[in-house]
This record gives structure tokens, C-alpha cells and sequence, in this order.
């Protein structure tokens, strides 16, 4: 955890310099640059305040803080007419839906792109995979709606076998079958994840928040539970801690001067 915490003090500061510089009229490539350092940073401290001083609720606050500048600069961005992230650029979802902030996660799943964006090389299956997502944030998400996207990503993503199953068992209501299909899901991120930590190009800043916490699969658990489907079983990398209910309440703090009215 040696790294989180230096990798923290950097976060912090670039959170830092991105606040106190902060230019809602800025061009649209600096938006994105600027979404893209705060969106890492946020994750940042959050896997920080989790893994290295096991404190779940602070977890909870930058994850928040995280989901609230995402909502903050894509509204900015619609607001002027300017190019949104890729949908697959969606850890402000995730990280919404892993606090429970499901009204949060609506939204941001409202404004941000549903389109696949190939121009900038996004690939199909990881589009279709977010947009299958901003469908699950709907209460209660339509079957009608998820389903077809699950069936344009089956026969491209040979990986996402059990996250598809394990969302098609939240949408059918199957407790057994959402839990077993999460620990297929988990062991998989585990050895992709494993992969990647033994690979020399892998960037370390980038990678660190990822290497022991699977945000989307919290996100996915979070899911589970407003439908009623608890998953009980120890899941590698999604900590219990990390699985306890937010009560801490965010005060608005670490948020973007965007220019809003």
C-alpha cells in the first residue's frame, strides 16, 4: 500500500492545481484532460482511504467527490455544445453506484454519451458494456432495454460471460444465480488484474486504484442489493469495507467552480 500512499500526496496535489485553476470556458480538450486528472485523482483517494487506512466512509467521500465532478463537468460540457467522454470513461458512475448514490448515478447515466464513440477508438464491447450499465441505473432497470445490448456484447466480449450472467440474473431476480455469477466475475477480474500488475508497460499511476478494488464489481453488488438479491459471500477485491452502507454525507467540498447559475 506503500504506493497509494505516495501516489495519494500526488493526487492531492493535482487535485489541487485543477481546483484553483479551473476554467469553465476553457477549450473542450482541456475540459476532458482536466475530467480525466480529477476522475483519477478522486479514485485515487478513495482506494487510498480504503485500502491503505481502512476508512470506508472516506472511501465513500471521494468516491462521491469523484461522481460529483464527473455530473458537475458533463453538464458543462452539455451545456456548451461540446464533445462528451466516451461512455466507457464512466468511473463517476461506478463510483456513485458503489456508494448507493443511485440518484447520482441516474443522472450522470443521463447525461453522459450513449453513442459509441469509434472516432476516438472506443471499442464496441466496451461501449455496449457502460451502456448496459446506464441502463442499470434505472429503478427498476427494463429487461426490454438491457437485454438486446447484453446480446450485441456476448459474441464480442468472451470475458464478460459472467458479468453478463450475473446481470441477467439481477434483471430475472435470481439471488443464487446473481451471487455465483459475481464470484466467476470476481476470480476473472482477479486474474486479469494479476496480469496486468506483472506487466512492465502497465503505468503504475493509472493502475494503482484498480489493483486491489473492483470498482465495477461493487458497483454491480450496490445494484444487487436494491433489488433485493444480497450477495453474503467474501469476494476478492470487493473488501467488506468497502460493502458497508454510506452514512457519511457529503458536504458539496473538492467540487469545480463550473459556472453553473
Amino acid at each position: 500500500m506503500a504506493d497509494l500512499r505516495s501516489l495519494r500526496v500526488d493526487a492531492m496535489d493535482a487535485l489541487g492545481v485543477v481546483m484553483a485553476t479551473f476554467d469553465p470556458g476553457a477549450p473542450a480538450k482541456a475540459l476532458l484532460d482536466q475530467l480525466e486528472q480529477v476522475t483519477l485523482g478522486f479514485h485515487t483517494l478513495a482506494a487510498a482511504s480504503l485500502l491503505a487506512d481502512g476508512n470506508s466512509q472516506k472511501f465513500f467521500l471521494n468516491l462521491t467527490r469523484c461522481a460529483e465532478n464527473g455530473r458537475l463537468f458533463l453538464r458543462l460540457l452539455r451545456r456548451r455544445g461540446l464533445p462528451l467522454p466516451r461512455a466507457s470513461r464512466n468511473v463517476p458512475l461506478l463510483g456513485a453506484l458503489a456508494c448507493g448514490d443511485f440518484a447520482r448515478a441516474a443522472e450522470l447515466a443521463d447525461l453522459s454519451r450513449q453513442d459509441h464513440d469509434a472516432a476516438h477508438q472506443e471499442y464496441e464491447h466496451e461501449h455496449l458494456w457502460a451502456r448496459a450499465l446506464q441502463l442499470l441505473t434505472r429503478d427498476p432497470p427494463a429487461e426490454a432495454d438491457v437485454e438486446p445490448v447484453l446480446a450485441a456484447l456476448e459474441p464480442l466480449a468472451p470475458d464478460a460471460v459472467d458479468r453478463i450472467a450475473a446481470v441477467r440474473a439481477l434483471l430475472a431476480g435470481d439471488v443464487e444465480a446473481f451471487a455465483q455469477a459475481m464470484v466467476a466475475a470476481a476470480r476473472q477480474y482477479e486474474a486479469e488484474t494479476e496480469k496486468r500488475a506483472k506487466c512492465f508497460t502497465t503505468p503504475v499511476t493509472t493502475f494503482a486504484p484498480h489493483r486491489f478494488l473492483w470498482l465495477e464489481g461493487l458497483a454491480l453488488l450496490r445494484l444487487g442489493e436494491r433489488a433485493g438479491l444480497p450477495v453474503e459471500l467474501d469476494l476478492r477485491y470487493c473488501p467488506r469495507l468497502a460493502r458497508v452502507p454510506m452514512t457519511a454525507h457529503y458536504e458539496g467540498d473538492w467540487a469545480i467552480e463550473s459556472g453553473e447559475p
